[in-house]
């Protein structure tokens, strides 16, 4: 019995030895995996969040170029210049154009700095500061420029964001500046409040002094600490400024940097983030996000490696578990985990904030797609996302969108929610491994999602994230080239009590590619039209089996999205395409939504007159799923791979 004792004794004590090598070789490994993944993701949302800001600017120098060129205001800047017009008529006519793309202040400026005209009346007739008119030699060149917002009198006080551009006079000769003011918290904050990455991520933009001149995350508890909005740390005395904004500033004639090693910011709490000083503009540009956000995966390996050794150690002090019971607690099937009536038995998705099991119920022993909440995303947005998704989702019963059976709390408090399990491919799979649709096929599937869509439109709400692989092609119950929509995260409610935007807050989360551009510019401002601008896009990659837009940077998708005119699917599609379709998808892809359709009604009424003559047949669907269906017990494995 002795001997036995102490094998297995030694036994555990060479595999508690072995364990303790692999995790510090898989720590290491995932540690400087994940400071890589961090550290591409930071940059990327860097990258973005400046190119944001750039193509902003440029947005408001155009708007101001626009407004100088109007010859009525034109010429009266021209008299103010020679002292001979009423500055104060200009100056309420220019704000009148100029409110509906949020300009509240106006200024005429000499070439030499002195204020001619502006809204303030105290003002005129004295000097713009050092700084302003520094700001000011590129249009004394003939060039527009951005002068950023300043702190004013008072502590961490903003005024506002200015676009400046040059007016001449008939001989070219510049006479004048004409200066437009924009409030700092709108739209200027904006563009920094709609990049802010997870729970406690932060887009900044900051002055020589570490003055935050966009809205920090933490402007109330900065109130009740009794700080100022500044990137210092939070010893007054001191007066230091913190890591990233140390190094910004060091860096003023250009440059950029990542902070990979958690840091103090602000408010005292250790930070990871990256930061760009942009010369030009003479403003530096920062994201960062709480380190133990960052790097929880680590933390969450190391309790979980440290629960198995205490096990083990446990079982090595006692030495009365016989390794086969030790086995057997170590490899726990995952088989027999149950969450309400639903016995899950083995994942088949995973998504950002929650994974998918295939599951069945214990009783009707009827097949399920379980969707669970990751403990790490269980925060109170994430959480009241996951509601209103199964709650919104609910209340929609057609056919072609799926259903929704149940939703409860697992015994660890876990949210999930069952609906039906579907066996098929998603419309990006399809394309992928088959190449475009015929247009037939094409318009038979677009008229079943629009068939979905009618529902979610009637019930007041938007989907906001139709794309390919969010709508299935199944067999249900005999049933082939079957429709469902699927994926309700990012729906929305058009009015109501509910009606409240979860996802403002996270704009980089959907789908550019198939975002409409009210969506991108504001991602609250969205109704049936979004949709609609969605589902053309679909119905382009399923013609073509391309992108609507080829681009290698997610900025300049986004550029795309808001001004390029996308090409016509006919001339991308390898079929001859129905002039009623191409023209369809055409009116669906519109800038503008008021030249969109105007309701999912019509366009699924243009796609029942195609269909009448180019019917998608009953022999055709049942053609096509007999040559690429596959009767396997795999179900990721039904359809077979085009040998050609």
């Amino acid at each position: 019995m002795s001997i036995h004792f102490d094998r297995t004794r030694l036994a555990l004590l060479l595999l508690l030895a072995a364990l303790l090598g692999v995790g510090m070789w898989a720590y290491r490994g995932v540690g400087d995996s994940l400071r890589e993944i961090r550290a591409t993701g930071m940059q990327t949302l860097l990258n973005t969040q400046v190119g944001t800001l750039e193509q902003w600017i440029a947005e408001r120098r155009h708007e101001a170029e626009q407004l100088a060129a109007d010859p009525e205001l034109s010429a009266g800047i021209r008299k103010i210049a020679a002292g001979g017009s009423d500055g104060a008529l200009i100056v309420a006519s220019i704000l009148r154009k100029a409110a509906a793309i949020g300009v509240t202040g106006a200024r005429v400026i000499d070439p030499r700095g002195r204020i001619l005209a502006a809204k303030d009346e105290q003002r005129i007739g004295s000097d713009v500061t050092l700084d302003f008119f520094a700001h000011l030699s590129p249009v004394l060149r003939g060039h527009s420029a951005f002068v950023r917002p300043y702190r004013g009198a008072g502590a961490g006080e903003v005024g506002r964001a200015w676009v400046a551009t040059p007016i001449r006079a008939a001989n070219g000769r510049i006479v004048a500046v004409l200066a437009l003011g924009s409030p700092v918290d709108k739209p200027f904050s904006d563009l920094f409040e709609a990049a802010r990455p997870g729970r406690s991520g932060e887009a900044l933009a900051f002055d020589a002094e570490g003055w935050l001149l966009s809205p920090s995350r933490h402007a109330a508890e900065l109130r009740q600490r009794g700080l100022a909005p500044r990137l210092a740390l939070p010893d007054r005395e001191a007066d230091h400024l913190t890591l990233l904004a140390t190094r910004a500033v060091a860096a003023r004639a250009g440059g950029e940097g990542l902070l990979l090693e958690p840091y103090p910011n602000y408010l005292g709490r250790d930070v990871i983030g990256a930061w760009r000083w942009l010369r030009d503009l003479d403003v530096g540009i920062a994201v960062e996000i709480e380190a133990g956000e960052a790097y929880a995966p680590l933390t969450y390996l190391q309790i979980g490696f440290s629960i198995i050794l205490l096990l083990i150690f446990a079982v090595w002090l006692s030495g009365f578990l016989p390794p086969s019971a030790l086995a057997a607690l170590l490899g726990r099937d995952p088989k027999l985990r149950q969450l309400g009536p639903y016995r899950l038995l083995r994942q088949i998705g995973e998504g950002a904030i929650s994974n998918v099991y295939l599951a069945q119920h214990r009783m009707l022993k009827r097949p399920a797609a379980v969707k669970v909440l990751k403990p790490q995303a269980a925060s109170d947005e994430w959480t009241a996302r996951f509601q209103r998704e199964v709650q919104l989702s609910s209340l929609l019963h057609h056919p072609n969108t799926i259903r929704i059976y149940d939703y409860g709390t697992g015994p660890g408090g876990e949210l999930y929610y069952a609906m039906e399990y579907l066996e098929g491919l998603s419309l990006a799979d399809l394309v992928e491994r088959y190449g475009p649709v015929p247009p037939a096929r094409a318009a038979y599937i677009l008229r079943q999602v629009c068939a979905s869509l009618w529902e979610v439109h009637s019930c007041g709400l938007v989907h906001r994230d139709i794309k390919p692989q969010n709508i299935m092609l199944c067999e249900i119950r005999g049933e082939r080239d079957f429709v469902k929509v699927l994926d309700f995260g990012l729906v929305k409610e058009m009015s109501g009590d509910q009606a409240r935007d979860l996802t403002g807050s996270m704009r980089i989360l959907g789908t550019p590619l198939y975002m409409s551009p009210e969506r991108i510019r504001n991602p609250s401002d969205a109704d049936g039209r979004a949709d609609i601008y969605a589902l053309g896009a679909v119905g382009f990659f399923l013609l073509t089996g391309k992108r609507l837009f080829e681009t290698e940077t997610e900025h300049d998708l986004t550029y795309q999205v808001l001004h390029t005119v996308p090409r016509l699917a006919s001339a991308c599609s390898p079929f001859a395409v129905p002039a009623e379709l191409n023209a369809l998808i055409g009116r669906c892809l519109e800038k503008d939504p008021a030249l969109r359709p105007q309701s999912i009604a019509e366009v699924a009424g243009v796609l029942d007159g195609v269909l009448v003559h180019l019917p998608w047949t009953r022999s055709q669907i049942d053609g096509w799923w007999k040559s690429h269906w596959v009767s396997e017990d795999d179900p990721g494995r039904r359809f077979t791979v085009p040998k050609s």
